[in-house]
């Protein structure tokens, strides 16, 4: 009663006499405990772009024997060769029932919908609850028309810094209090001495 997992295992009977030991015949039975899987667990990408690939995964780890996996689509199951059915014998899929993968070389507008996953062995079955498959367009236009803005921006800007650096905005401004520094004599000009200069050349003449 209330079999488990860990009664699974190989059962001898032994036929004996009664006060003999010796065994007059034996039987063995191997026992197997089938578990029904549990409610698997269903990745679904939310959205995915027209034309590129996509795979959905259905994972269960409790089933014994390990189960086999289907998928469904919008309540209708997808069959292994999408070829093989009018619905979607123009989809890219292909199903990998031991392992629960559902792989999509190339999604289009048309496998847009619900997808959900059931495991099955010979103890039962159980599926996931249903997840909205979004495919979309790429809106090349506006992936352009955004680069260009931001091609733009960066153009104002470094010219905003070069018109700055031109006007001097960034110049280092020489700080008032400096060494004076003597107007140094250009070539071939004579240096005319203020009323000041002559005074004190006299008097240091006469000091000397």
């Amino acid at each position: 009663m209330n079999t488990t997992r860990t009664d699974s295992g190989t059962y001898r009977c032994e036929v004996v006499a009664p006060m003999d030991s010796k065994t007059l015949d034996e039987i063995s039975i191997e026992l197997i405990v089938q578990v029904k899987p549990v409610t698997p667990s269903c990745v679904v990408p939310k959205a995915v772009p027209v034309g590129k690939s996509a795979s959905l995964h259905c994972t269960e780890d409790e089933g014994y024997p390990l189960p086999t996996y289907r998928w469904y689509k919008d309540n209708q199951i997808l069959p292994l060769d999408p070829k093989t059915s009018v619905d979607f014998a123009n989809s890219t899929y292909s199903l990998d029932q031991k392992t629960g993968t559902l792989s999509f070389s190339a999604v289009s507008k048309k496998d847009k919908g619900t997808y959900h996953c059931e495991a099955e062995n010979l103890a039962g079955s159980a599926k996931c609850e249903a997840q909205l498959m979004d495919v979309y367009d790429i809106n090349i236009a506006g992936i352009i028309g955004g680069v260009m803005v931001v091609i733009l921006v960066l153009v104002l800007i470094t010219s905003g810094i070069c018109c700055a650096y031109k006007r001097g905005y960034f110049a280092n401004k020489e700080k008032k209090g400096k060494n004076y520094k003597a107007p140094v004599k250009a070539d071939g000009m004579d240096y005319v001495r203020t009323d000041d200069e002559v005074r004190i050349s006299h008097l240091i003449f006469h000091f000397e």
